[in-house]
């Protein structure tokens, strides 16, 4: 983790609706790209995949898509697509 969170477990969601989200790049929100070791490439994937329609249909490409899963891998390890999804909101209000 670089620092910049001080949590160590995804945001839960507050419900288990998709929030409206603004298709960008991490770091066009000021979230930095973090790398995930090795181990943790295949979770980016997986995750990525599974949120990838929901994100499309709110106007993110494939590339945002999974720089925002590379980039939450790498900071919590594992997640479900509800997380993953609350935590990209609560980034974008930062």
């Amino acid at each position: 983790m670089n620092g910049r969170h001080e949590r160590q477990r995804p945001p839960e969601p507050e419900d288990r609706v998709a929030p409206d989200l603004e298709p960008a790049h991490p770091e066009e929100t000021g979230v930095p790209d973090e790398v995930p070791d090795a181990m943790q490439i295949e979770a980016a994937n997986l995750l990525a995949n599974k949120a990838r329609s929901i994100l499309r249909d709110q106007g993110f490409n494939d590339e945002q898509i999974d720089a925002w899963a590379t980039t939450y891998t790498a900071e919590f390890g594992s997640g479900d697509v509800h997380q993953f999804l609350a935590w990209i909101a609560e980034e974008q209000q930062r």
